[in-house]
């Protein structure tokens, strides 16, 4: 058994690092080969690695290991430079993924001749953009650090928002309850309960890892982020919050933990960062892997055109009418034509939706393997026709930095990267 286990581990690592060298000699996003590996050594090809999606290890991956990953994406926000768009924010992280959810759910109960509610559980999961393929897409970047750094906030907002409303409707579907009302308290309360754990976790943590008085772990910070996230995840689970939400909420505080009055030494803030950044990686690699490994091809086979006809409409109707919804509304942030025609084609479908892929086949919903099936081809779908021309309609959309004099001024003060101040 041991040596099956390392076994096990080393291929998915090599399965990575084989993904990341294709990806930067082809300049293809590297979760595109992830999945096609996992593929590759799944049960359907060379049958080296079979770990189904509700085994115990992989829920370990796809519960704490993507906490980890939301805390890391929390860690990288900067509350200033979110300041200047944060009404665009704020919509597009709660009302943008209820609506994205809504009309993506409708068009997959009428493709599939589902349940509404069934429908809504596939518009749910596939409703979260992806911070791990849009931070190294865009952080860096000449695009406009406005629009840059509101995509990425985005995908990092609403990725634990996605997962407590795919988590609320998947509870009332098990429960046999056929009423949206149930799905709709829960997710409400989820959110609340959510929010006031993270809250707390993140306080707390910042506290305790600070260069404070307060701060007697602050030698050991990445072992304390570490306890912190598998217990607040622990605990809101028991309590029938969002282990997801927690973690991010905590990451958000504790990158921006000046406005606290605290700080930490530049010596345990690399530690933390690059502990937290290396997990997040290694976490993604697991994630995608394994959802290549356990794709249903025959589901995939058997529904591939009312599957692609439920991805169309996510991405040429839900997403420009979200955007239309959240973003026209916020007259502070001046979005011209086209930032506002960029961030609808900026959409990318990835490691949050595959892992809850993962968490939902342990809680036995139903069409699972339908569920499995849209969600790969919403990755394979976004990932190939957004992600890869986004560089080239930036450009062509004038909105790489130098493109247009007259913003550049106007966007100078947002160019600060996300830190954690060290006094």
């Amino acid at each position: 058994m041991t040596r099956d286990v390392v076994l096990t581990l080393s291929l998915l690592l090599v399965a990575g690092l084989v993904a990341r060298l294709l990806a930067t000699l082809l300049r293809v996003p590297e979760i595109v080969f992830l999945l096609g590996l996992g593929a590759l050594l799944g049960p359907s090809a060379l049958d080296v690695l079979d770990i189904p999606l509700d085994s115990l290890a992989a829920q370990l991956v796809f519960t704490l290991g993507v906490s980890s990953i939301l805390f890391y994406g929390g860690l990288n926000l900067s509350l200033e430079i979110l300041r200047g768009v944060w009404p665009s924010l704020a919509l597009l992280a709660v009302p943008g993924v209820i609506v994205t959810a809504v009309v993506t759910g409708a068009a997959a109960a009428a493709v599939f001749g589902l349940p509404f509610q069934e429908g809504l559980l596939i518009g749910a999961v596939v409703s979260p953009t992806d911070p791990a393929i849009l931070i190294p897409l865009f952080v860096g970047s000449r695009l406009r650090p406005k629009v840059a750094q509101t995509v990425v906030a985005e995908s990092a907002l609403n990725d634990p928002t996605g997962a407590v409303l795919a988590l609320a409707v998947a509870a009332g579907l098990v429960s046999d309850d056929s009423s949206l009302m149930g799905p709709a308290g829960d997710f409400v309360g989820q959110l609340a309960l959510s929010t006031v754990g993270g809250v707390i976790a993140g306080v707390v943590l910042a506290a305790v890892i600070s260069s404070n008085r307060a701060g007697i772990w602050r030698e050991s910070a990445a072992i304390a982020f570490l306890a912190v996230v598998g217990m607040s995840y622990v605990s809101l689970d028991f309590a029938g919050g969002s282990g997801y939400l927690g973690a991010f909420l905590a990451g958000l505080i504790v990158g921006n933990m000046r406005v606290l009055g605290l700080s930490m030494h530049d010596t345990h803030k690399r530690e933390l960062m690059i502990t937290s950044q290396s997990l997040a990686d290694v976490v993604t690699i697991f994630v995608f892997v394994l959802v290549g490994a356990n794709l249903p091809f025959d589901a995939i086979g058997a529904e591939i055109l009312p599957a692609l006809a439920a991805v169309a409409v996510l991405v040429l109707v839900a997403r420009p009418l979200t955007v239309a919804v959240c973003m026209l509304p916020d007259r502070r942030s001046r979005w011209s034509r086209a930032e506002l025609a960029f961030v609808c084609w900026t959409r990318e479908t990835g490691v949050v939706p595959a892992a809850l892929v993962g968490v939902l086949a342990g809680l036995a919903v139903p069409n699972g393997d339908l569920l499995a099936a849209v969600v790969a081809l919403t990755i394979l779908v976004t990932l190939s026709v957004q992600a890869v021309p986004a560089p080239w309609l930036a450009r062509r959309l004038g909105l790489l930095d130098g493109d247009s004099d007259d913003v550049r001024e106007a966007d100078a003060a947002d160019v600060r990267p996300p830190e954690i101040v060290a006094r």
